[in-house]
């Protein structure tokens, strides 16, 4: 009876749209199947509702011209028990949510016990994306994109909320904003950590703007990243801390509350998609990313990199925060400044791809010049556009980066 009941229901266009998300055949049986097949079709040419008449001239003339005398006898005494049907919509919502969330626990149930069993590459991230959609909303109404100009505009005028603090990138790149990723890369020992710890903690960088930001930190050891990001922000060395601990306390005051820093040795994307869930940074830094754990098994080491990479991107767009990620540089990157996105370490095409923003750290790491001096290479920019390089001078003992 309740399936005859929803088949009245879904007639009207209003509740069509709003529980079609929740709706699938196998919940019909009896001839009803092929019922509510005619009437999402019907609904996808048309923006009103629709009567049983229509459906009726649709499914035996249009859809299913072949069926035979008894078949469409039968059809008839099904559309007549429908037309007698009483509905309670409240109720059929009700019953429709309830089905759709046991449709989704069967499919996490199998999802779940391939994983264990070591038959699936399924990810957590997909069982979570199961659990979402058992809340029963509709995913294209919560995907489409608005056309309404102004909504455009205050959409899009914070796209690039934190300003990069070196001027030059600023002002050619702007910065960073909800769903973006940054990939910052440099050979080993060039001061790529330097740069994204000043960047997010040096004169004017995103926590002094007020961002959030967590870093996730699976290298050298979280405790020296964190003394760094307080000699970039308070511009005292370690040795001017430890004479002088009351004044950096002061000064790291300013900005502490807006930092998160994680030691996340064997971290895998997952939990790194719960942790975000949870904490809901702005910015969210992780160092390194190639080292971030990913279920799986891939034939290739750049196969891999881009599965994690992709992951990456999903997170800060799911998640709306700005994603930077930090990677080590090829051996094709050593002693040059112009760094491009193909010299990433074990990339082909798969980690560039994902990214709104490269930038490469170039050093020439020669004895016989400046060692101070670095060059700041944009090879991909889907924010402003602008390709280049620029040049800047680090403070190795501060961890800061001036123009």
């Amino acid at each position: 009876m309740i399936e005859k009941q929803l088949i009245n229901l879904l007639l009207d266009k209003d509740f069509y749209e709003e529980n079609k998300g929740r709706v699938s055949k196998t919940m019909f049986t009896n001839g009803t199947g092929t019922l509510y097949e005619t009437i999402t079709k019907a609904h996808a040419n048309s923006d009103k509702s629709l009567t049983i008449e229509e459906i009726a001239t649709l499914h035996t003339e249009v859809y299913n011209p072949a069926l035979t005398r008894v078949a469409r006898e039968n059809f008839r005494d099904l559309l007549e028990d429908i037309k007698n049907e009483t509905p309670n919509k409240k109720i059929a919502t009700t019953i429709l949510r309830e089905l759709h969330k046991q449709a989704i626990a069967k499919k996490i149930a199998v999802m779940a016990t391939d994983m264990y069993n070591n038959t699936s590459e399924t990810g957590f991230n997909d069982i979570q994306l199961l659990i979402d959609e058992s809340s029963g909303v509709n995913k294209e109404e919560y995907e489409n994109v608005t056309d309404d100009i102004n909504l455009l505009i205050d959409a899009l005028k914070d796209n690039t909320k934190w300003k990069f603090n070196l001027s030059e990138l600023r002002d050619r790149v702007n910065g960073i904003g909800d769903g973006n990723f940054l990939i910052v890369f440099a050979r080993p020992e060039s001061g790529k950590t330097a740069f994204w710890v000043n960047m997010v903690a040096g004169q004017g960088g995103f926590a002094s703007q007020g961002a959030k930001v967590c870093a996730l930190i699976n290298e050298e050891p979280a405790i020296r990243t964190q003394m760094r990001l307080v000699s970039a922000h308070t511009g005292m060395t370690f040795a001017e801390i430890r004479q002088n601990p009351v004044r950096a306390g002061e000064l790291w005051s300013q900005i502490k509350t807006n930092m998160r820093i994680l030691d996340t040795i064997d971290w895998s994307l997952d939990k790194i998609d719960s942790y975000v869930a949870k904490e809901k940074p702005d910015i969210l830094i992780i160092d390194q990313l190639d080292k971030v754990h990913i279920s799986g098994t891939f034939a290739r080491t750049d196969e891999k990199l881009r599965a994690i990479y992709t992951g990456a991107r999903e997170v800060a767009k799911r998640r709306s925060c700005a994603l930077v990620g930090i990677s080590q540089a090829s051996a094709d990157a050593s002693g040059k400044m112009d760094l491009t996105f193909d010299m990433m370490e074990n990339s082909k095409t798969g980690k560039a791809a994902e990214a709104d923003i490269i930038i490469g750290v170039g050093f020439r790491n020669q004895l016989d010049i400046d060692q101070d001096v670095r060059s700041v290479a944009v090879s991909k920019n889907k924010i402003t556009g602008y390709h280049g390089k620029m040049t800047c001078k680090i403070i190795p003992e501060l961890s800061r980066y001036i123009d």
